[in-house]
């Protein structure tokens, strides 16, 4: 069954409801993805207005029900914003959007230092996003914090700095959106310590697909790290030496320098290269899978959701022998409404 696609236009004012096949898009963790969907150009409801560039989507998925007549899970909603390419063939329209995050890389700041704890820089961000661009707010919507504190140099767009932001302190963050009471879309800013559930949910033969490879370890570890920050001489640079000895153990010392743009006060330095070196001092483990619509599967599917897998073939286990049991965490997904599969990119925690 297809989802229900509702166009607004670039101040949030809604346009027209249309039907298209399939809409696949995709959703990722402190990240944008991408929706495609087509129309007749037969149809009266293709006309410009309908498909400008900067006019906004909001995609709603409609669960199916099973032999019995009970209604399956439900995925998240999709919102994002038309951009190119727009392709035309004989007959048909076919339109891009990109999910609601990559509004803010449109969003340019002004040249200034700011400083603070993740939610205060956040916040910042966020607000002066509109100081020059009204037609698209954003409201603060979900906040967390931590007690760190850093510091920017504001140089480029809300969505480069946010994701340095996130980068450097270890949190997720996202743009979710609803349709009001009015009928008007809204866009709300999340910041989250970690984003999503933990579902207790199972990902095995009965609720997923296999997908080659079944076990990718990528990302060469860095287990001692040499941070440094922004400066203009080497008596202003201020730095920091953070190792992870258990990584050191396993594979020997694997060093790097890392200059943190924008950062200039020891403070955001040393927790910047701590959060580093928590992500990076060994390899990552990703499995993909896809997810089947079955009973309440959908349900659990989000980005940042945690899960339980077990593998019996894959991967060298501590104890001898292949295979792990481990919680791991959806980093990002794809849906096709003709496939009315999910697949998944997770990583092993």
């Amino acid at each position: 069954m297809g989802s229900r696609i509702r166009i607004f236009d670039h101040f949030m004012k809604p346009l027209v409801e249309i039907e298209s096949a399939t809409t696949p898009r995709a959703w990722v963790l402190n990240g944008y993805g991408r929706c495609d969907f087509s129309i007749s150009t037969s149809d009266p409801k293709c006309i410009e207005k309908n498909f400008q560039y900067g006019n906004l989507v909001f995609i709603e998925h409609i669960p199916s029900t099973d032999a019995s007549g009970n209604v399956n899970g439900r995925l998240p909603d999709w919102v994002g914003i038309i951009l190119t390419p727009r392709e035309w063939d004989y007959g048909v329209l076919h339109v891009t959007a990109y999910s609601a995050e990559s509004i803010l890389a449109f969003r340019s700041m002004p040249y200034m230092d700011i400083k603070g704890t993740p939610l205060s820089m956040f916040t910042q961000l966020i607000n002066l996003s509109h100081e020059n661009a009204n037609n698209i707010t954003i409201k603060l919507n979900n906040l967390d914090d931590v007690s760190f504190t850093y510091s920017d140099a504001l140089r480029t767009n809300a969505f480069d700095h946010i994701q340095k932001l996130i980068k450097d302190c270890g949190m997720d963050w996202s743009i979710t959106g609803s349709v009001n009471e009015l009928g008007n879309l809204e866009l709300l800013a999340n910041l989250y310590n970690r984003k999503g559930i933990d579902t207790n949910m199972v990902l095995n033969n009965n609720n997923v697909e296999l997908q080659s490879p079944l076990l990718t370890e990528q990302g060469t570890p860095s287990n001692h790290i040499f941070g440094y920050s922004q400066a203009q001489t080497a008596s202003s640079r201020v730095s920091t030496v953070i190792k992870d000895e258990a990584s050191i153990s396993d594979y020997g010392s694997l060093q790097m320098n890392q200059v943190y743009i924008g950062r200039t006060d020891l403070g955001s330095v040393v927790n910047a290269t701590q959060s580093r070196i928590d992500k990076r001092s060994r390899p990552v483990k990703l499995i993909k899978r896809t997810a089947l619509d079955k009973g309440t599967t959908f349900d659990f599917l989000d980005t940042g959701n945690r899960a339980n897998i077990k593998e019996t073939t894959v991967g060298f286990n501590p104890q001898g022998g292949f295979g792990f049991e481990s919680k791991v965490k959806i980093i990002s997904m794809d849906y096709n409404d003709l496939s009315n599969k999910v697949s998944l990119n997770v990583e092993v925690e």
